[in-house]
């Protein structure tokens, strides 16, 4: 079977381009709402679409030699991504500057790859049907159903989306912005992380640094949750745990 797996720092909008593309792509089977690659044990006889976002975070060597894997990498303002709020837990913020970095460090390598995509989710939300178009013309085996504009007339997304999404509703561009409402959070962020600045200039979101007047005057709300990167030996724990499972993986490809 071929796999197409989405994935992406947590909060860039995954949530939404996985029901995007289940809803207006034709496939044969898909995940519900979320399942680890390293875990799913899943076989179809044709195209199989899943979602984890961390994934992407170890998916390098599985993904260099399984060529029915093909991935979608969602990359988003990290700006939007650091003051996104899961509405599971309204009262964290979800992801911090670190963990955008981490996981762009990991996509890195593989951006070249003819079965890696990325898509930019403020090209996502303000014009989706180019967006499929294009990403049907780097993946040819993907049939369009229906627009990704057209997708809250045919989605029948999960429980767990719905929540996700705070509900069902047409693809808008009108939270691209939306950091905006959260200063505090972001001045707590770029004071951790100053080099944040500098990234907002090399990713094309900013051609200067002359939006940070609107951080002037504004106190950082400070968050323990979520902004401590993991110790040496809960890194190395973790990444003997992906190693065992990428075997597992490779092992039932053959």
């Amino acid at each position: 079977m071929k796999r197409l797996h989405i994935v992406g720092c947590h909060r860039s909008g995954t949530t939404l381009l996985f029901e995007l593309v289940t809803t207006c792509i034709k496939h044969d089977e898909h995940c519900q709402h979320e399942r680890s690659i390293f875990k799913d044990k899943t076989i179809c006889n044709g195209l199989y679409i899943s979602k984890k976002p961390s994934d992407i975070t170890h998916i390098q060597k599985i993904f260099l030699r399984d060529p029915d894997l093909h991935i979608i990498y969602l990359l988003r303002d990290p700006r939007s991504v650091v003051t996104s709020i899961h509405p599971s837990k309204s009262d964290r913020y979800f992801s911090s500057f670190e963990r955008w970095l981490r996981y762009e460090a990991a996509a890195a390598p593989l951006k070249s790859h003819p079965r890696f995509f990325q898509i930019n989710y403020e090209a996502l939300v303000s014009l989706p049907d180019d967006v499929q178009a294009n990403l049907c013309q780097q993946f040819p085996f993907l049939e369009q159903s229906h627009l990704f504009s057209e997708f809250a007339e045919y989605a029948q997304t999960s429980k767990e989306a719905q929540i996700s999404l705070k509900g069902l509703r047409p693809v808008s561009k009108a939270n691209v912005e939306n950091w905006r409402q959260h200063l505090p959070r972001l001045s707590f962020q770029l004071e951790r992380y100053p080099v944040l600045a500098e990234k907002l200039i090399e990713y094309g979101y900013e051609q200067n640094k002359d939006w940070l007047h609107v951080l002037e005057g504004i106190s950082p709300r400070r968050q323990v949750y979520g902004e401590k990167p993991a110790s040496p030996w809960k890194q190395k724990e973790t990444n003997l745990r992906y190693w065992i499972m990428s075997l597992s993986y490779l092992s039932r490809k053959t």
